[in-house]
């Protein structure tokens, strides 16, 4: 069959569109959770993710939540570890158990017929795990060597204690770790951190072959009594106490690198110039071809790598900078970076630059909506804030695609005050 494309012509270039945010079908299981479902039955695989609302906001000792977290799968009243492991990779299935600030997660993917089989022992861990004393201990052990490896370098210490000083101790996302921590906990400690844990306020996630029967296989593990049982609210009120200094510095004679990180509070998905400042924040230094590589990096030649982002969290977000530079080099590499953030304020950004730097995020935005997995991960993002999906996803590419230079520069005004960027490093400050 002859083809009608002529190859030795390009492809012609069109802009870049956003339909909307796909219909999603939402289920009700069991008394209060609702169940969130993107369908593609044309392949075989599933993936179940469940958000539990409860993390390291509602502990009281350091790594209650992500230890409970990381035993679910470690043992219970009907199986071991072992069993539990070798029941997943028999079945050819992946389980994760994870914590944030304010929640425990749990995924696990797997064809449709093995994960029916798989529910039963899901139930079994979150309803009536062990947390064993010696798979507790082996956890705990093993972190410590991570935390103790990570804490020799420059760049592990300072993003440990950086958000300490954007935040406070005392303040959840400020709490510096110490290596003392992973001693004190106990398996009591999980087992009270696990009678507060939020089930009734969980929500579902499913993506991929779904039908009916699997509906009715989840609303059974949803009757389970964890999920209807009601706990005392543990959401506690924390004040930001944000450190007066601006500049802090961590002296490791031996170094022959320092650790610069840069950072100061922003706005986050619920304000009006979120998208603004996501453009923003790519020119500056979110992806390869920023203003930050181009002059830390390819013009200055002070640094292999260096990036800004933003943190975006319920109660509060941030913007950091960070790169590693030549201990001799440190003083030289923070005055040029405050240079960059100040002539991106000074001086609008040209055409090209911000229509490169909107593509670019255009692209990413489109990826991680490619698929019905990824669809159920960008709902999970915005429902901690409160967010519509079809709103908010609507909205954020609208302000990216009608963004102009001075829009870039007003958001650089607004926000990224040199004058109010907290500046850690390090190593050694020459």
């Amino acid at each position: 069959m002859k083809s009608d494309i002529d190859r030795l012509k390009s492809p012609a270039l069109k802009p870049l569109q956003f339909d909307g945010f796909p219909e999603y079908i939402t289920q009700q299981l069991g008394q209060d959770t609702t169940c969130y479902i993107f369908k593609n039955n044309s392949s075989g695989v599933v993936k179940l993710d469940l958000a539990i609302p409860t993390g390291s906001w509602h502990q009281k000792i350091a790594l209650q939540a992500s230890t409970t977290a990381r035993m679910f799968s470690e043992g219970s009243k009907s199986m071991d570890a072992f069993a539990i492991a070798e029941a997943i990779d028999f079945n050819g299935a992946h389980l994760d158990f994870g914590s944030s600030h304010h929640y425990i997660n749990m995924s696990v993917v797997a064809v449709f017929d093995k994960l029916l089989l798989l529910l039963p022992i899901i139930e079994s861990m979150l309803s009536a795990p062990t947390f064993p004393e010696n798979e507790m201990q082996t956890i705990l052990a093993n972190n410590k060597q991570d935390f103790a490896v990570s804490n020799r370098k420059v760049m592990g210490i300072a993003r440990r204690v950086f958000p300490a000083f954007l935040y406070g101790e005392n303040h959840p996302y400020g709490r510096i770790l110490k290596e003392t921590d992973f001693d004190r906990l106990t398996t009591n400690d999980l087992i009270d951190f696990y009678h507060t844990i939020q089930f009734s306020k969980s929500k579902v996630y499913l993506s991929g072959h779904i039908d009916n029967e699997m509906i009715s296989a989840l609303d059974k593990l949803i009757a389970n009594p964890i999920f209807s049982s009601q706990k005392t609210e543990t959401n506690g009120n924390f004040n930001i106490e944000q450190s007066v200094e601006k500049k802090h510095y961590i002296e490791v004679a031996e170094a022959v690198q320092s650790a610069i990180i840069f950072g100061l509070p922003v706005v986050g998905r619920n304000h009006e110039d979120f998208p603004l400042l996501m453009l923003a924040n790519t020119i500056l230094g979110g992806y390869f071809g920023s203003r930050l590589m181009k002059s830390i990096r390819e013009d200055k030649g002070l640094t292999y790598g260096i990036s800004s982002g933003i943190a975006v969290k319920p109660f509060a977000s941030h913007l950091t900078i960070q790169t590693e530079v030549k201990a001799e080099t440190t003083t030289i590499a923070v005055d040029e970076i405050f240079k960059e953030i100040s002539r991106l304020s000074i001086q609008p950004v040209s055409n090209d630059e911000l229509n490169t730097a909107r593509n670019f995020l255009f692209g990413n935005f489109l990826r991680s909506m490619d698929g019905p997995f990824q669809l159920s991960d960008r709902l999970q993002t915005v429902h901690p804030e409160g967010l519509q999906p079809e709103i908010y996803y609507s909205n954020y590419w609208n302000k990216v695609a009608a963004a102009t230079p001075s829009d870039i520069q007003q958001t650089v005004i607004k926000h990224l005050n040199p004058d109010n960027m907290h500046v850690l490093v390090v190593g050694k400050e020459k």
